[in-house]
């Protein structure tokens, strides 16, 4: 057996404590990534994916902020999407929380005429300032 500590142990404590003292955040797919030390949680076909980053980075402090790296920004179903992250420190381990969101999506407002499933695109904010959090 392995003496050294495995840099998973610390993210998956985390997680067992995040989920167990805050059981009314919403669901979202973690991951312990086998040698960074990172909780990752990823948020997929939300329909406000920026509620739910604000639910957590109430709980884990931390920035939301647009990802700018190539192919965080792409189009999907004729909309464009960009991938948003949430990284926050919380008892002492990285947490990172990605959702994409349609751009311009700010909220529940459809345009006459359409499927109520599109939504309008109201504007090009990456991040609604009234969600915007800082460390």
């Amino acid at each position: 057996m392995n003496a050294q500590r495995s840099p998973q142990i610390a993210p998956a404590t985390a997680l067992g404590q995040l989920l167990q003292e805050h059981p009314e955040l919403p669901p979202v797919e973690w991951t312990v990534p086998r040698t960074h030390g990172v909780l990752k949680g990823a948020l997929y076909a939300d329909d406000h994916p920026f509620e739910v980053l604000r639910a957590y980075a109430d709980v884990l402090g931390g920035s939301i902020r647009p990802d700018t790296s190539p192919g965080s920004e792409f189009e999907s179903a004729g909309l464009r999407r960009r991938v948003h992250r949430l990284t926050a420190t919380w008892r002492d381990v990285t947490v990172i929380v990605e959702a994409t969101a349609t751009v311009g999506l700010c909220g529940a407002q459809y345009l006459p005429g359409q499927l109520a499933e599109q939504r309008h695109q109201l504007d090009d904010a990456a991040v609604p300032t009234a969600w915007a959090v800082t460390a």
